[in-house]
């Protein structure tokens, strides 16, 4: 069975400076943050939420948003309300899929210690469940994510090695760099091939233009290899990425131009439906 919708739950977003994320290859002009065509007068506005999808008698969430408890962001605590505008409530979730263990994408399984999706299967990689399990209290943002895990350890089940099946037509694959166990969610919805991308990329402009780095990525170097090997992918299958924090969550495919370079197509929308 394959999965027939795919669309955005918005949680959270706010404006951040490129800066604060990405430095970019030697060369890039002093402008660069406000800059078309990756960046404008307002910076990045950053989304913030996961992914919602349908498949025959699977309600699965892909990443937990922000939360309710972090302050410091201009628009927060919206993923119950994308969630209704769906039609969904947090009892009918059958799974939640973390992409990797950090603080704005577990920000709902259990926001005040308890588990929010009580009826739902969690899924995260071993990789990143160990890395935390290793040194629980390094900061207060670490130790949240591991109170979080531990909130939902009855609930939880862990990813292995590169491929694990969670449901017919989706699996979560392990591109690790981001974090240790950052995954990439590979969905099959019958017409297209899709991926969700997580933290893999926190902008387009990374899989597409050489020499940028992601200043928030554990393992800078193994994150490189990481996004090129995806970058690769997409452009040799055609498949479509949907990236967590890109700007209005917009999809895109990757393509090379008449002069070789990879350039990032845009999809029409969003939201990706085949019933």
């Amino acid at each position: 069975m394959v999965v027939t919708s795919i669309d955005p739950v918005l949680d959270a977003q706010h404006p951040v400076p490129p800066g604060e994320f990405f430095d970019p290859p030697p060369g890039a002009g002093q402008d660069w943050q406000t800059a078309p065509p990756w960046f404008d007068g307002a910076g990045w506005i950053m989304p913030m939420g996961g992914f919602l999808l349908r498949s025959g008698d699977r309600t699965i969430l892909v990443d937990a948003g922000l939360g309710p408890n972090i302050d410091i962001v201009e628009t927060r605590g919206k993923l119950f309300d994308s969630l209704a505008d769906l039609g969904v409530t947090p009892e009918q979730i059958t799974d939640v899929v973390l992409t990797h263990l950090h603080l704005d994408h577990v920000g709902w399984v259990a926001p005040a210690g308890e588990p929010i999706f009580t009826h739902a299967r969690h899924h995260c990689h071993r990789a990143d469940y160990d890395w935390m399990r290793a040194d629980p209290g390094s900061n207060p943002a670490t130790a949240r994510v591991t109170d979080t895990i531990h909130a939902v350890s009855d609930l939880l089940r862990l990813a292995e090695g590169e491929r694990t099946e969670i449901a017919d037509s989706v699996a979560l694959r392990l591109f690790a760099g981001h974090t240790p166990g950052n995954c990439v969610g590979e969905i099959e919805t019958g017409e297209a091939r899709v991926l969700l991308l997580g933290d893999t990329a926190h902008h387009p402009v990374l899989l597409v233009e050489d020499g940028w780095t992601d200043r928030l990525d554990e393992d800078r170097a193994a994150a490189a290899r990481a996004r090129d090997r995806l970058a690769q992918e997409m452009e040799r299958t055609g498949a479509i990425g949907l990236g967590a924090h890109f700007p209005g969550t917009q999809g895109g495919r990757i393509i090379r131009d008449k002069q070789g370079s990879r350039q990032w197509q845009p999809i029409p929308s969003n939201r990706i439906h085949t019933n």
